[in-house]
């Protein structure tokens, strides 16, 4: 066990003194992320105790039933907005919508910004 230990060490410190990135994961597989989805349906934010999981974080807005509405990337502070010709283009109501941000591993010292799922924002018609 011990010698193992000393391995990983060891390829874990030639791999950071090349400048490799090295994901050593102890326990939680990345970084939380939270997406959320405002009342009306379109816009939201991307959180993270990590800045490098927030912005150009690519959120879907999906509805239930329908599939995707929108793609758009999260601004450098998270929030987002979706394509407002697009959604109409693509929604059906009446609608239930949610948000979702896949994991992804952003370049530098974080190894995998987790996924998020919105909470459902039901949109009536009328």
């Amino acid at each position: 066990m011990k010698r193992s230990l000393i391995a990983v060490t060891a390829v874990a410190a030639a791999a950071l003194a090349l400048g490799a990135p090295v994901a050593i994961s102890a326990g939680e597989a990345g970084v939380k992320t939270t997406v959320t989805l405002g009342a009306a349906g379109y816009q939201g934010k991307v959180s993270s105790a990590s800045a490098s999981c927030v912005g150009e974080r690519t959120v879907v807005l999906k509805q239930k039933g329908n599939g995707v509405l929108s793609r758009v990337k999260s601004s450098s502070t998270g929030s987002w907005k979706a394509d407002l010709d697009e959604l109409n283009e693509n929604l059906k109501i009446p609608a239930k919508v949610f948000a979702e941000v896949k994991p992804s591993s952003p370049p530098g010292p974080v190894a995998t910004c987790l996924g998020a799922v919105s909470k459902t924002v039901e949109i009536a018609g009328g």
